[in-house]
């Protein structure tokens, strides 16, 4: 009977999102026809795209977070609920698990009956992989310069698998880590733009870095839903000690809540699993180990947001990107109005007086890459200066922490130990440096970045404020029309494009995630993000596959300049490794420097032509907007009144529109 009653449920919340969904389509067509009609194909474009991503009958989740934080071995222990079995070839899921970063690019999983793989290339291409293939394959390989071979073709893999968890209309991302390589985590930033709602999954050792959150800071902030899951390392206990960490950090610093005092984080949907004991426990079938592993709670929450909110939270994120476009559509018809009724000769006259603005304007785009030149070469000094500063103080610690090495030689020096002390000193070396370029571009890099960023973001939201007060001047002479008290003029409407701009150019996952509901500067602000600690590390080359002071190489290096065993050779090995250490990072910054100069143009480069084009786009709507209105003004009486009758219809049906979107946002929730 409860089996029946919930079956119910589901049909009757599906029949009610449909509904739902049903109706805010008829009016984003609506929107989309009128808009077409007045000849905003700009605005028409994005609320057609608008409406076909409501429609999609799929929901997007999509499982990020750093690399190497168990994202895929959790995604494993999530789709191994199937309908009918599969031959994974004793891999325990089908996402591919390895000690190094594993992931080659992101992968949606969807619902099949039976196993199929799609490699989409950037040209939206598909070639066919069997599932074989796809395991054997389509992880990234030790060498980045075969991985860059092997896969830049590849966009992303599709996947059908028979997942109980997809089968009710789920696609589920497994995204490459964040930080691990900038064209991967730029793939991820791209996919975000059409995902519902995500699993950011964070590691207890190494708990909730920076970049980690001010990418949930900014996915929040959006109103896009997240459920937070930190996957237990070493066996570790979810404690309060470690719960109150988890709190703290994230619910009271990052989201400005309470400080802990016991509450439940599964009410701010944080969960503590162990993701390699739930994957030994769904593929060994054994229940109890899942119920312990912390996997089935969050299982049942999953369940429950998409049997029901999963309809209402897809809903508003499109409608309220359509609500903002009607605004922009009902602001036109109002300017049109107002041509439509002043006086023929005194409109013609005055927009033959403003034709040179109009001329100016059309023009201002042309200053933006002398802004952004200016800016992109403080950003390059800066980090380049700080890179080299931070060097230098790592080549004077170096001896002083090689010192402290512990290296447990024994009585007998034989070649085995002797192995093995200039292995440890030689790993220590390496981890000296890697925590030292970790810690640089966690924290020195982004307080460069981030302010430089902010003031990139005044200066350009001050061109666009210039250009909206143009343009709103130009309507106030040509017509005598005024933005209504409350209302938004033509700078609200591009501040919200040039956020979405900002998070996918920089970084912001937030801004790509919401469409820019923070606007151009909270998205700005989250941008400092853009070089993630990896990021910089993988840029310099320094990965746990590719390290710039490879253990064993630096070992041999050891070894080989010691001949027999003889008294003193600890302190030998350490004074050797500090000076071939030192060697390397004393040319360090001159080899390097080209390489982030690069990344930091890319990165400006970018954006300029983003933020450019969006601009560019704007400007040349309203002129036609000016231009249409001036013609339509020009002709005679009678089709000068019958104009009006049409907008005065066009004007309700906006407002209808409207209407229909809130009653549909109103249907979702009470479904």
């Amino acid at each position: 009977m409860a089996q029946h009653t919930s079956s119910t449920l589901a049909e009757m919340m599906q029949q009610g999102a449909e509904r739902a969904t049903g109706e805010a389509g008829v009016a984003i067509d609506g929107l989309a026809a009128l808009a077409r009609g007045l000849e905003m194909k700009e605005t028409a474009s994005r609320l057609e795209t608008t409406a076909l991503q409501l429609r999609s009958d799929t929901f997007n989740l999509m499982v990020m977070g750093r690399f190497k934080n168990g994202k895929s071995t959790l995604l494993n222990a999530l789709l191994g609920g199937t309908t009918q079995p599969v031959d994974l070839a004793g891999h325990q899921g089908p996402m591919i698990v390895d000690d190094l970063p594993a992931t080659a690019t992101l992968t949606g999983v969807r619902y099949a009956d039976e196993p199929y793989i799609k490699a989409w290339s950037f040209e939206g291409k598909s070639e066919s992989w069997s599932l074989d293939r796809y395991l054997r394959e389509s992880t990234l390989d030790i060498d980045e310069q075969e991985s860059e071979r092997r896969f830049r073709h590849i966009r992303e893999f599709e996947m059908g698998f028979p997942a109980r968890l997809c089968k009710a209309g789920v696609i589920v991302y497994d995204s490459p880590g964040l930080d691990e390589h900038p064209t991967r985590t730029k793939v991820t930033q791209e996919a975000t733009q059409r995902c519902d709602a995500a699993v950011l999954v964070y590691r207890s050792d190494v708990l909730m870095g920076q970049n980690e959150l001010m990418n949930a800071s900014d996915l929040v902030r959006e109103g896009t839903r997240i459920f937070t899951v930190v996957n237990l390392f070493h066996s570790r206990a979810a404690d309060d000690r470690l719960k109150g960490f988890v709190w703290n950090r994230y619910v009271r610093d990052q989201l400005g809540g309470p400080a802990w005092a016991g509450q439940e984080l599964a009410s701010r949907d944080i969960y503590f699993v162990d993701a390699e004991r739930a994957r030994r426990g769904v593929y060994g079938n054994d229940p109890e180990l899942v119920e312990a592993s912390g996997l089935a709670e969050l299982e049942r929450r999953l369940g429950d947001f998409l049997l029901r909110d999963r309809h209402h939270v897809h809903l508003k994120r499109y409608t309220t990107q359509a609500t903002h476009l009607a605004q922009s559509v009902d602001q036109h018809i109002g300017q049109r109005v107002k041509a439509a009724r002043t006086d023929q000769t005194r409109l013609r006259e005055a927009y033959a007086g403003m034709l040179p603005t109009l001329s100016a304007i059309r023009s201002r785009p042309a200053k933006l890459p002398a802004l952004f030149a200016r800016y992109r070469a403080e950003a390059e000094a800066a980090l380049t200066t700080s890179l080299t500063g931070r060097i230098a103080a790592m080549r004077d610690g170096l001896a002083d922490h090689v010192e402290g090495v512990e290296v447990k030689l024994g009585k007998m020096l034989g070649v085995l130990q002797q192995k093995k002390a200039a292995a440890t000193i030689a790993e220590a070396v390496q981890q000296y440096i890697t925590d030292h370029l970790s810690a640089w571009a966690d924290a020195e890099a982004q307080d460069l970045l981030g302010p430089l960023l902010k003031h990139l973001a005044d200066d350009i939201e001050v061109e666009i404020a210039a250009i909206g007060r143009e343009f709103d001047a130009l309507h106030l002479e040509l017509t005598g029309w005024e933005v209504a008290p409350g209302g938004k003029p033509l700078v609200g409407t591009t501040e919200r494009v040039l956020a979405a701009v900002a998070g996918f150019a920089l970084g912001g996952l937030g801004g790509a995630v919401a469409g820019g509901a923070a606007g151009w500067r909270g998205a700005a602000g989250g941008a400092g993000g853009a070089l993630g600690a990896a990021v910089v590390l993988g840029m310099l080359g320094v990965s746990p596959a590719a390290p710039i002071v490879i253990p064993a190489v630096l070992a041999a290096s050891l070894l080989g300049s010691m001949g027999a065993a003889g008294l003193n050779l600890e302190k030998r090995l350490k004074r050797r490794a500090v000076e071939d250490a030192d060697t390397g990072l004393r040319d360090l910054p001159v080899q390097l420097g080209p390489q982030l100069t690069e990344r930091v143009r890319a990165g400006f480069e970018e954006l300029e032509s983003l933020v450019t084009h969006e601009i560019t786009t704007t400007i040349e709507e309203e002129e036609n907007n000016i231009r249409s209105m001036v013609e339509d003004n020009q002709r005679d009486q009678d089709e000068r009144d019958q104009a009006l009758t049409r907008l005065s219809e066009a004007k309700t049906s906006v407002a209808g529109h409207l209407v229909q979107l809130q009653k549909a946002l109103t249907t979702a929730q009470q479904v």
